[in-house]
C-alpha cells in the first residue's frame, strides 16, 4: 500500500512538472516575454528575462494556491474573467511600449581607421534597451499567474491533494517546469533575435514590428473576449 501511494505521489508530481512546462507556452505568455527578449537580443539576457517572468508567475500561483489550501477558498468564476482582462490590458500596453521604443530608435555612422584604411559602420542609439525596469518581467509574470490554464493545471489539482506539503511540492514543481521552459525559450529566441540583428537592421525591425504587433492584437482579442 505504501509503495502504491508513493508511486501515485511521484506520478502526480511528475505531472505537475510536465504541465508547468506546457503552461509556459500559452500564447499570452510567449507574447509578453518576447517583448522583453526583443529589447536585448542576447541569449543569456533573454533567458534571464524568461526566468524573471516565471518568478512573478510562481509568486501569484503560490499565493492563490495558499488561499485555497489554507483557507479553503473557492475562486469565483468572475475572478478568471478579470484576470484574463488584466492580461489583455498588459499585452496591449507592452505592444504599444515596444513599438514606441522602436519608433524612437536612431542610427548614425561612425568613422573608424584601420590599417587598410577607414570605413564606417552604423551605431544604434536605442533608448530603453539598457534601462528596462529590473522588475518589469516579474510584474508581468505576476499578472499572468492569476489567469489562463493555471487554474486547471494547479489550482484545481491541489484541491484533490489531501496532504498540504504534497500540494506545495506540486505547485513548486509546476512553477519549476514553467521557469525551465520559459528560460529555454528565452535563450533560443534570443539567439534568433541576435542573428536577425546581425543580418540587418531592416530584418530586425520587421521582426520586432511583427511580434509586437501580434502581441498587441492578441491583447485586444483577450480584452474583447472578456468584456462581451
Amino acid at each position: 500500500m505504501t509503495f502504491e501511494m508513493s508511486y501515485q505521489q511521484i506520478l502526480l508530481l511528475a505531472t505537475g512538472l510536465v504541465l508547468g512546462m506546457r503552461h509556459a507556452f500559452d500564447r499570452d505568455h510567449i507574447a509578453a516575454v518576447t517583448h522583453f527578449i526583443s529589447l536585448e537580443p542576447d541569449p543569456v539576457k533573454s533567458a534571464w528575462f524568461g526566468f524573471r517572468w516565471a518568478i512573478g508567475h510562481a509568486v501569484t500561483v503560490l499565493a492563490i494556491g495558499s488561499l485555497i489550501l489554507l483557507l479553503h477558498l473557492k475562486l469565483d468564476p468572475a475572478f478568471e474573467r478579470y484576470a484574463e482582462l488584466a492580461v489583455g490590458i498588459t499585452l496591449v500596453a507592452l505592444g504599444i511600449w515596444r513599438l514606441g521604443l522602436l519608433a524612437q530608435e536612431r542610427r548614425h555612422a561612425h568613422q573608424h581607421a584601420h590599417r587598410g584604411g577607414t570605413h564606417s559602420h552604423a551605431h544604434s542609439h536605442e533608448p530603453g534597451r539598457e534601462h528596462v525596469h529590473r522588475f518589469a518581467p516579474t510584474l508581468v509574470g505576476i499578472v499572468h499567474g492569476a489567469s489562463g490554464t493555471a487554474e486547471v493545471f494547479v489550482l484545481l489539482p491541489i484541491t484533490l491533494i489531501s496532504t498540504t506539503w504534497l500540494a506545495y511540492l506540486y505547485i513548486g514543481l509546476f512553477s519549476a517546469g514553467c521557469a525551465l521552459t520559459m528560460s529555454a525559450y528565452g535563450y533560443v529566441v534570443g539567439r534568433f533575435y541576435r542573428r536577425a540583428s546581425e543580418t540587418g537592421q531592416r530584418i530586425y525591425r520587421a521582426l520586432v514590428i511583427m511580434t509586437s504587433g501580434s502581441g498587441l492584437v492578441l491583447g485586444l482579442i483577450w480584452i474583447a473576449r472578456n468584456l462581451y
